[in-house]
């Protein structure tokens, strides 16, 4: 039934961040703390930001320091702000749903907010500003966390962060891979004079 598809488009594209009322309260909740980036710490963007903020964009890009390349990742690996995974998240989200958008907005609220950090992970610092063990611990505590929303949201922008970075050419070689393959051009044909139209005469 049309009505019954429309609703169903409109929950699939949510549904990566909400997770019933509890995840939906905390992402309104995260809207309306103007107070979240007081401290933020800053990083300034190669570019203008297509979605959001200086401070979201701040928030997004220390996570992805800590998720990309991952650990264990040697000197030659370069950092995710080196390939600029947060710009290209940016850009990517940009292009999505806008529920959805806002909904990434308000879950880099949440991640940066220092009263969160200290429920989940025992961590009162804004995320920018936390050590890079702190970090890593909220990142954790959101990953096992028992609410959906803290484990999808990890999720999230888990998956954005090691997608932008691992598609980036710079690390082509490191992974083994040729980059994509070439696509031969096709020759112009040659442009034909048009020939004249002949119209055959119908008998009278």
């Amino acid at each position: 039934m049309p009505g019954t598809q429309g609703k169903s488009a409109r929950l699939d594209r949510r549904r990566f961040l909400k997770r019933g009322l509890l995840g939906g309260g905390l992402l309104v909740c995260a809207g309306a703390l103007p107070f979240a980036f007081r401290s933020t710490l800053r990083r300034q963007p190669r570019g203008p930001l297509r979605l959001l903020s200086d401070d979201e964009y701040a928030v997004l890009a220390a996570a992805a320091a800590r998720l990309a390349p991952g650990d264990g990742a040697g000197p030659r690996w370069p950092t995710a702000e080196a390939v600029d995974c947060a710009g290209k998240i940016d850009a990517l989200m940009a292009q999505v749903h806008a529920d959805m958008g806002s909904d990434f907005r308000r879950l880099l609220r949440l991640f940066e907010s220092g009263v969160v950090g200290a429920i989940v992970a025992g961590s009162p610092r804004p995320f920018t500003r936390a050590s890079a063990t702190d970090q890593d611990a909220r990142l954790e505590a959101w990953r096992r966390s028992r609410f959906a929303l803290l484990r999808s949201g990890y999720q999230a922008i888990k998956r954005l962060a090691q997608a932008t970075y691992y598609s980036s050419p710079e690390i082509y070689a490191l992974v083994g891979y040729p980059g994509p393959p070439e696509v031969p051009q096709l020759p112009q044909l040659p442009t034909s004079p048009t020939s004249p139209t002949i119209v055959p005469r119908v008998p009278g």
